[in-house]
């Protein structure tokens, strides 16, 4: 894999780049912005009016970036070096996030519903019952990332389940909140992995994935 020097080199001003910022509140937002480039390993990154709030940002973390080069995403980890501007950040690339890191399984674009929530042991008699409804964002057959109105209250033994576009069979079963994500109007992604699921709910996950790559190349193809 290329250094990360070259890396960043390589990429495009006017690349679209998603970037997950940390904040004082121990969350990670997730933005949309636009790549420039500055002195390698060094970039910025340009964002739309009113994104974030300078006050609220952690300088000197880590975080996660993907710049669109290509066709393809470029996967990298990135320090939040100083804020610019109300609208321009800059960052310090520290590595890249080679393709085995990021997945165990490739992972697909998929809108279908999901309900997640938490049924209380008998002994846990602090934590109540939730759940909520959403939208999956992305399908891999070890986690999922939905789109909700709300924070999960807990993040451990959480109930998922999904509905496959193309058999409408319900897939289910169990996970844990790996990260939530605060998007604008008051939004939630929430990334869940898998926890000890069955060969067969496996199965059913690879095979929804497939189903929907399938229907995209197709897509594509009658498009072009």
């Amino acid at each position: 894999m290329a250094k990360i020097e070259e890396i960043i080199e390589q990429l495009k001003d006017g690349s679209e780049a998603v970037v997950d910022l940390p904040t004082k509140e121990n969350e990670d937002n997730r933005f949309n912005a636009i790549f420039s480039k500055a002195e390698s390993p060094y970039f910025e990154l340009f964002f739309p009016p009113k994104t974030w709030n300078s006050k609220d940002l952690l300088l000197g973390v880590n975080c996660q970036l993907t710049v669109k080069h290509k066709g393809a995403s470029v996967n990298i980890i990135a320090e939040l070096d100083t804020v610019i501007n109300d609208r321009r950040l800059g960052f310090i690339a520290r590595e890249p996030i080679k393709p085995e890191a990021l997945r165990e399984f490739f992972r697909v674009s998929i809108n279908t519903p999901i309900e997640i929530g938490y049924l209380p042991g008998p002994k846990e008699v602090k934590l109540k019952k939730w759940s909520m409804v959403g939208t999956t964002v992305d399908l891999s057959g070890c986690g999922v990332l939905g789109l909700f109105a709300e924070k999960p209250e807990t993040t451990n033994r959480i109930h998922i389940t999904m509905t496959d576009p193309a058999s409408q069979k319900t897939i289910s079963c169990f996970g844990h909140v790996v990260r939530t994500y605060r998007m604008r109007k008051r939004r939630y992604q929430v990334a869940l992995h898998f926890d000890n699921i069955s060969s067969d709910v496996r199965d059913q996950l690879i095979a929804c994935c497939l189903q929907e790559q399938r229907r995209q190349l197709r897509e594509n193809i009658e498009v072009e």
